[in-house]
């Protein structure tokens, strides 16, 4: 699945109930999501832990591109256009990020 699919799935699912809850709260939920991703990577949770939390994560971030219809496919592709967003290279050769 690419990502407009996946966008699109959340959108099939959710897009009713995330209009319901608004904008903010699926803001708030989406930090809540990232808050779980932090503790099963901290506390070494494990693989299917972290991967059920990362997938969380994105579909949230695929709730909100929906609520403020963005196209995150072409979000991403307008900020990177592959290639790093701040030196234009591949791999990143900026100096002041690991």
């Amino acid at each position: 699945m690419d990502t407009k699919e996946a966008q699109n799935l959340m959108r099939r699912i959710y897009l009713k109930r995330d209009k319901a809850r608004g904008l903010e709260r699926t803001l708030l939920r989406t930090f809540h999501e990232l808050g779980e991703l932090s503790d099963a990577i901290l506390r070494d949770k494990g693989q299917a832990s972290i991967s059920d939390e990362i997938a969380d994560v994105f579909a949230w971030l695929c709730s909100l591109a929906n609520l403020l219809e963005i196209d995150l496919s072409q979000a991403l592709l307008n900020k990177y256009n592959n290639a790093c967003s701040r030196c234009g290279k591949v791999p990143c050769e900026c100096t002041d990020s690991p």
